[in-house]
């Protein structure tokens, strides 16, 4: 249950947008801040329930996100790992090569399926793994979504608005924001910014890299989607954090 978008100003920069939708019942997320693995700074938030992250970047310019394929899951099966912590793995990588390296000798047996997309500086990939073969994809119409509900009238609905908001006009960052977080004026299952009896929209995060700075924007969203959601900011720079914690 989630949107991803993005777009390219120019060599060396890149804007990624994601919505993460979750249940009602799961802990709040720790909001993304200054982590280190294996000598490599990056910023990630963490799930507390999985123990891993849907969203990182690192000093290197490196971002890699993660996607749930709901529909592909097999029912009474439990995860002898968590999709999080396979994202977690690739924190300190150099580029998407390595990325799509590093999941061919991942040991994926046990893991539910998702896609994971890996962006830097130079281009970005799509991997799909369905619970029995790791795929590279070639890279979809935007936006990228996946849904526990009605998952195929869901990427419809959602493909629908980002045309209707998005490529009618030059794509840039004011625009993917405003998609990202849109209701059509009363929040569903269907809309980018999603409300439904038993999930929502939990987060929304903005990063950007440019010329080695990333800069990363996380809403905070309430419960039920009611008044302005809490906002953390936090950056890193190449070789390094670039100030201090993130905040409201």
């Amino acid at each position: 249950m989630c949107t991803l978008t993005w777009w390219r100003e120019s060599a060396g920069s890149y804007e990624v947008y994601f919505n993460r939708d979750e249940r009602k019942t799961r802990a709040r997320a720790e909001p993304p801040r200054l982590r280190e693995r294996e000598g490599v700074s990056f910023l990630a938030p963490i799930d507390p329930d999985g123990g891993g992250t849907w969203m990182l970047v690192n000093e290197r310019g490196l971002l890699v996100c993660l996607l749930n394929r709901w529909h592909e899951e097999a029912e009474g099966i439990m995860p002898a790992r968590s999709r999080g912590q396979v994202v977690m793995e690739m924190a300190a990588l150099e580029n998407v090569p390595a990325v799509e390296e590093r999941l061919r000798l991942e040991e994926l047996e046990g893991v539910w399926p998702f896609r994971i997309v890996g962006f830097d500086p130079v281009g970005e990939r799509s991997w799909t793994w369905n619970g029995r073969k790791l795929t590279v994809d070639r890279i979809p119409e935007l936006p990228l979504c996946s849904s526990s509900f009605h998952y195929a009238e869901v990427r419809i609905a959602r493909r629908r608005r980002f045309q209707e908001l998005c490529c009618a006009q030059r794509m840039g960052s004011d625009l993917l924001g405003l998609y990202h977080s849109d209701t059509e004026d009363n929040p569903s299952p269907f809309t980018p910014r999603m409300l439904r009896s038993d999930a929502q929209t939990m987060s929304r995060s903005s990063v950007k890299v440019r010329n080695g700075n990333v800069t990363w924007t996380y809403l905070e969203e309430r419960p039920e989607l009611t008044g302005e959601p809490r906002r953390f900011e936090t950056s890193l720079r190449s070789g390094g954090p670039a100030g201090g914690p993130p905040g409201e």
